[in-house]
């Protein structure tokens, strides 16, 4: 098993808290919902990001690139700490970091961009504990895990599909 407190290491280790964005960065107005997600977090530094905050912005997908990235860190945290009270959150965060299979990517590559390689290895630490736990529950229900987490570890450690292998050769 993959120790949770290793991966929150590894995130405290890649991650500075400092220069906390800008208001204005963190906001995103689109709609209440925005709104409200956005507010969640309080415009606080990602370290003092408690769970009930998270909770309550759980809808990370409604922030901004630029909030999503900063928060990132404090929603893999409590993921891996808390996993059964943030429930969807976990799924939620590892279907964010899949790259989209359509060419139309730009949500994605919006959030991808700009990680360092300490933060990427963080990321990657992640979604290996939450391959771990989804092998674990599909495999108690005799099923096979879909594909998904897969492919957000190719993209994140920089593998190629196996498909996209053949193509090259």
């Amino acid at each position: 098993m993959i120790d949770a407190e290793l991966v929150v290491a590894s995130v405290k280790a890649a991650f500075p808290a400092e220069p906390v964005p800008s208001r204005m960065e963190l906001l995103k107005t689109h709609c209440c919902e925005c709104v409200e997600t956005s507010e969640a977090f309080g415009f606080k530094a990602w370290p003092d990001i408690s769970l009930e905050e998270l909770l309550a912005g759980r809808e990370t997908a409604l922030l901004t690139a630029t909030a999503w990235r900063y928060y990132l860190p404090a929603v893999i945290s409590w993921c891996v700490r808390a996993p059964e009270v943030v429930d969807v959150i976990n799924d939620n965060l590892a279907f964010q970091l899949e790259p989209p299979k359509e060419s139309d990517g730009k949500w994605f590559e919006e959030r991808a961009q700009g990680f360092s390689g300490p933060q990427r290895q963080a990321i990657v630490a992640y979604l290996r504990w939450y391959q771990e736990r989804e092998a674990q529950e599909y495999g108690d229900m005799g099923m096979e895990p879909p594909e998904g987490v897969a492919r957000a570890l190719r993209h994140w450690t920089g593998e190629a599909a196996p498909e996209e292998q053949q193509d090259a050769g």
